[in-house]
């Protein structure tokens, strides 16, 4: 197998490993709005998958926007259907960085607090 045909395999093989659809934003800033129609929870925790513009979320049944602070951690995450805002979860950070806790919002207002650590 020539080297060209063994470097494609090799790519080949990488990106079918690799799911972009969890790949949070490259560059996040701080407050800005980012769109998917995927997301993804770990630990308690939702993101948004991969990446879209508002435009091109907006038109799907259900999508979900996340809004970072300044040192790139998950601050606020919303999903919406049909526009409409289902739920949304804020979080809490301790000085030391740690998640503290979680607020959820549900679409009538009702808050529910998830406590982390200690």
């Amino acid at each position: 197998m020539n080297k060209i045909k063994l470097i494609l395999l090799v790519a080949i093989i990488f990106i079918s490993c690799t799911n972009s659809s969890e790949a949070r934003p490259e560059r996040v800033k701080e407050g800005i709005s980012y769109y998917s129609e995927d997301y993804i929870s770990k630990d308690d925790v939702s993101d948004i998958a991969e990446e879209k513009n508002y435009e091109e979320v907006f038109k799907n049944y259900e999508y979900y926007e996340a809004v970072y602070d300044d040192k790139k951690r998950i601050k606020i995450f919303r999903s919406y259907k049909r526009g409409e805002l289902v739920s949304k979860e804020e979080y809490f950070y301790a000085s030391d960085g740690g998640l503290t806790k979680k607020e959820v919002t549900d679409s009538k207002n009702n808050i529910k607090t998830i406590t982390f650590g200690k």
